[in-house]
């Protein structure tokens, strides 16, 4: 799906930023951390496909408080009251009689005094890297930090807001996935949701609010999610959970090696979904039936030893764009480009295989030969990518393919029966890798015209036109009617 539009609603005179996706019976709210930029998250790829996934269950709301990222600049901190505010008044300008709630690390306290103080607006709430007592300032030392862990973190996340663009604030959410792909995306994020001198108030805000005396009145069920080596101490997350009537604690599994952020945060996702529907995900969730179009040009290395790297280069890339505008107008996906070969998917089999007639088409205005192959089945979400023996058949069939051809598995010629594609059988195929031998057919003419029916009005007798005007004129009296009938029809019954 394309990013959402960026919606606004005036709040004490200044413009707040949200984003809404999906439909459905049930709603989730997020309130998002300091350096989670609405616009910016969606531009890669692993956390568009999470911040996609809310739509998959839910209505689901996205914002950070006033006066950050895409929202007006405001002339001071919200205090914790304001921000829960904030998220009422998103929810009453959405429509949101009731919903989820989801708060990010220092966002949670406002998500916390929300579900406290309004009950009958809050389904369940989930509460990632939570701490609720003061750091700094307090009459005691906050309940599960030692002394040198609170000393840390209030050191790290100061130095943090020092080099305020850098992307330090990685380590401080995860050590573990502390790379320089992921410093560099948070570093852009940081730059663009808050001014440094911004960041470092809004720290000095959080090492000093305390929202520990509302916890017990929460009365809807709570999740505390905690991601394994943070430098928030389990027991200081346990602390909330524990002093939540409803609470549970949740660690998360480490992060994989190398793990992007937003491949990090899928178990989180995971909390929210089951949170929000009640459920556990099952574990093919995220499997769906999807038709897969792969294409290649045929003699390329060919191509480039007779006009050139340059030349090449360019021709390579206008084709590379007509195949996205082709994929794009027919409701497709392209997923990948790698070398002279794209892999599309589509939702259903006759735009897949239309499309690989265009593009096919289109090459041959620019001198190349391009062939094509197209299967539907099974795949798996893979972050932003599919996988799957689906995916595997599809690229199998395109290799098959001739120069200019469109070839097809015999599951995509039976589902577009009735489309007019017309298709040659052209034998069985071995499919390297893929077990048996697998019927192909070659698209023949993808203009032929659907077969008609005639459009013969139905004869009513005078009875049952009165009846359809009843209907629809008077639905109501209709149905009491009917109902009258159905009433005499079983007292005479018995």
């Amino acid at each position: 799906m394309d990013p959402p539009v960026v919606q606004y609603i005036q709040r004490d005179g200044h413009a707040l930023a949200y984003q809404v996706v999906g439909g459905g019976a049930l709603d989730v709210v997020w309130l998002f951390e300091i350096n989670m930029h609405l616009d910016l998250m969606w531009t890669d790829p692993q956390i568009h496909y999470l911040m996609e996934r809310g739509s998959t269950f839910a209505r689901t709301a996205y914002f950070q408080q006033r006066g950050l990222g895409l929202s007006e600049p405001v002339d001071h901190l919200p205090t914790l009251e304001e921000q829960a505010d904030d998220i009422v008044a998103v929810m009453d300008e959405i429509g949101m009689r009731e919903a989820m709630l989801v708060g990010v690390a220092s966002a949670s306290g406002a998500v916390a005094l929300v579900a406290a103080r309004s009950p009958e607006r809050v389904t369940g709430v989930v509460l990632i890297q939570p701490f609720a007592e003061r750091l700094i300032g307090g009459d005691h030392d906050p309940d599960g930090w030692t002394a040198t862990e609170r000393d840390q973190f209030v050191s790290a996340w100061r130095a943090a807001t020092e080099s305020w663009g850098s992307g330090a604030t990685v380590p401080l959410w995860d050590p573990l996935e502390d790379s320089p792909f992921n410093r560099r995306l948070m570093a852009m994020l940081e730059r663009n949701s808050a001014a440094p001198a911004v960041a470092r108030a809004h720290m000095e805000w959080i090492f000093r609010l305390d929202y520990s005396d509302i916890l017990p009145s929460i009365q809807c069920p709570a999740r505390v999610v905690l991601v394994s080596g943070s430098p928030v101490p389990a027991t200081a997350s346990q602390y909330v959970a524990t002093h939540i009537p409803g609470g549970t604690f949740h660690l998360l599994p480490p992060a994989p090696s190398g793990a992007s952020l937003g491949e990090a945060w899928k178990p989180i996702i995971d909390h929210v979904e089951q949170v929000a529907t009640g459920g556990h995900p099952t574990p093919d969730a995220g499997q769906f039936v999807a038709s897969v179009l792969f294409t290649d040009v045929v003699g390329s290395t060919e191509m480039l030893a007779r006009i050139g790297d340059a030349a090449y280069r360019d021709l390579r890339a206008t084709h590379e764009r007509q195949v996205r505008d082709a994929v794009e107008n027919a409701g497709g996906r392209l997923l990948n480009v790698a070398g002279d070969g794209t892999f599309s998917i589509f939702d259903g089999p006759a735009a897949a295989v239309r499309c690989a007639r265009g593009v096919v088409d289109d090459a041959c205005t620019l001198g190349l030969e391009v062939r094509a192959g197209v299967h539907t089945g099974q795949v798996e979400r893979n972050g932003p990518d599919v996988s799957g023996m689906t995916v595997h058949v599809g690229a199998r069939i395109g290799s098959a393919a001739g120069a200019g051809e469109v070839l097809v598995s015999r599951t995509v010629r039976d589902l577009v029966v009735g489309s007019g594609l017309r298709f040659a059988a052209v034998g069985e195929r071995e499919l390297k890798g893929v077990p048996g031998r697998w019927p192909l057919y070659s698209l023949t003419d993808a203009d032929h015209a659907p077969r008609t029916v005639p459009r013969l009005t139905p004869k009513l007798s005078m009875i049952d036109q009165a009846i359809l005007r009843t209907a629809k004129r008077a639905p109501q009296a209709l149905r009491a009617l009917v109902g009258l009938a159905y009433a005499r029809q079983r007292k005479l019954s018995r």
